[in-house]
């Protein structure tokens, strides 16, 4: 079972999708133990902060039996990129996610944080830690260089250890690349309980909200 989250009170248009630049494959430590820690509840609630992807939806309601809130952050991030202007990006943000403190046991970040600014990128962490519930997970992705994005990710799950990530244009922004203590600050009372430094520069890492 999913459902959508609420809409924002001004409609914001979408990127142009055009067909996935290129699609690659990658192993997950991580996701695994996120998968773990939300399946105790018996029905969780998720939020995903990404894009809609229709085999994600069907892979989180088979294998949790799930409520599913979708809220597609990116639209904001790139409707902000597109005029040149990131300050107040994190009201922007915080409007679009209205559910209550505590009200979902699991949050999916994806690569998110890479493309904010560090007001932005505070506000919404602090938020997010109000959202889950005891005993619940949140799980990320942060790069650690700081490059120029020029490509928005959708990570599909192909299984619970393995992403296929499919790309699509993105109006460039310098990656906002964070300190493994910084993360850890920025998401206090969350705790950093699984952090994995892949091959292509970016810490997967699992946050708990303490039971």
């Amino acid at each position: 079972m999913f459902k959508w989250g609420p809409k924002p009170p001004e409609p914001v248009q979408a990127p142009v999708i055009t067909p996935d630049r290129e699609v690659v494959t990658t192993i997950s430590k991580v996701f695994p133990k996120f998968l773990a820690a939300v399946s105790h509840q018996a029905r969780p609630a998720l939020l995903d902060l990404g894009p809609v992807v229709g085999s994600n939806v069907e892979f989180f309601g088979e294998r949790l039996a799930c409520k599913l809130y979708i809220e597609d952050l990116y639209l904001d991030i790139e409707s902000a990129a597109r005029r040149g202007v990131r300050p107040g990006l994190e009201a922007a943000l915080l409007s679009r996610l209205a559910l209550g403190d505590q009200s979902v046991d699991g949050i999916l970040c994806w690569d998110i944080f890479d493309f904010l600014d560090r007001p932005a990128g505070l506000a919404l962490a602090a938020h997010l830690a109000t959202l889950l519930r005891p005993g619940g997970a949140l799980y990320g992705f942060f790069g650690t260089t700081p490059i120029e994005l020029k490509y928005y990710t959708r990570y599909v799950v192909d299984r619970e250890d393995r992403f296929q990530l499919r790309t699509f244009p993105a109006t460039p922004v310098k990656r906002g690349v964070l300190l493994t203590r910084d993360i850890s600050k920025m998401f206090a009372p969350l705790t950093v309980t699984d952090s994995v430094l892949l091959k292509t520069s970016t810490r997967e890492t699992l946050f708990r909200r303490s039971a």
